[in-house]
């Protein structure tokens, strides 16, 4: 990890704290889709620190989104700058379709709760305006679209465009129209409530990774026992299941790997600041075993299980032990 990265993650990290954020400790496993868990209250944020956020690949991104999901979280990236320059303050950029911000205006939304209002993509600078407010200042000020149009230099369709929220629009045209209509249009980006949406995550394609045979059978139970199952390769557990409320999350993997240890060190943090349950599944082992306090499920035991109650109880038996 960079010099640079290392500061700005001890930054965010000292942001969120003095905001009143519990934090997981950091998941510095690889390769790993988000560096942070921060809850305060309903909130709950998974977050990226990059010193360029040209690093976040693809892969990345929608493995935060489909984990944030899974979890109702926001998924947010901090980054300094891209290889075209320094990240603007006040402007949210969009990578891979995850919202991203520069330090000082991350500071400012979760220090002071101040929200961005510009977002830029492909074609410039926008802001979000309210079209039904649009509409009704147009027809308080007995304009028709084609004169309004003609004031601000646009189309008259353009202007029913934005009445109905159906386009985009530059934040010049925006201030020109707030101008001519003597009233307030933009509304903020609220960021912490800007969670991923089941119909752009059905548009994406999943990423893929080659799974164990324990992996194969661990998915195999939980979808034997009616729970929805997220796997992925880039967070600190293997795999997250549910059924109603919080996922259960867990590790899969040898009893003794050094690795499955070390993620699940990290597990534990991340299902406190969750308030989800966890679990390491393992290829062998006795009965009672349990790593970092976590409880324990060998491979043999996942036959005798049928339903998510039984489950539930075997791990409150193993996590009271």
């Amino acid at each position: 990890m960079t010099k640079v990265r290392t500061q700005l993650i001890k930054e965010v990290v000292t942001n969120l704290e003095g905001a009143g954020f519990i934090l997981s400790s950091q998941c510095d496993v690889r390769p790993s889709c988000f560096d942070l868990v921060a809850r305060r209250g309903e909130q709950l944020i998974l977050v990226k620190v990059l010193a360029n956020i040209d690093a976040l690949t693809g892969e990345d991104a929608i493995s935060l989104q489909l984990v944030a999901h899974f979890f109702g979280a926001t998924p947010l990236v901090v980054g300094e700058k891209t290889r075209r320059g320094d990240l603007d303050s006040g402007v949210v950029y969009k990578r891979y379709g995850v919202s991203t911000i520069a330090p000082p205006s991350f500071q400012s939304l979760i220090a002071e709760e101040r929200l961005p209002r510009e977002f830029i993509q492909r074609g410039g600078r926008f802001v979000a305006i309210d079209g039904t407010k649009l509409r009704e200042a147009r027809i308080d000020q007995k304009m028709t679209t084609e004169e309004l149009a003609d004031c601000v230099q646009v189309s008259a369709r353009a202007i029913l465009a934005y009445e109905k929220d159906e386009m985009d629009i530059s934040t010049d045209i925006a201030e020109r129209l707030e101008k001519v209509l003597e009233t307030d249009l933009m509304i903020p980006i609220d960021l912490l409530q800007d969670k991923p949406q089941d119909k752009a995550l059905r548009q994406i394609d999943k990423p893929q990774h080659e799974v164990s045979n324990l992996e194969k059978r661990v998915s195999q139970f939980f979808e034997r026992l009616g729970m929805t199952v997220l796997w992925t390769d880039r967070a600190p557990f293997h795999v997250a299941a549910k059924e109603k409320g919080p996922p259960l999350m867990s590790g899969v993997g040898s009893i003794t790997s050094l690795t499955l240890k070390k993620r699940v060190e990290i597990l534990k943090s991340v299902s406190k600041v969750t308030e989800s349950n966890a679990v390491v599944i393992v290829e062998e082992g006795k009965t009672g075993d349990s790593m970092s306090d976590l409880p324990v499920i060998r491979q043999l035991e996942l036959d005798g299980i049928a339903k998510p109650r039984e489950l539930k109880k075997l791990l409150d038996e193993r996590s009271s032990q």
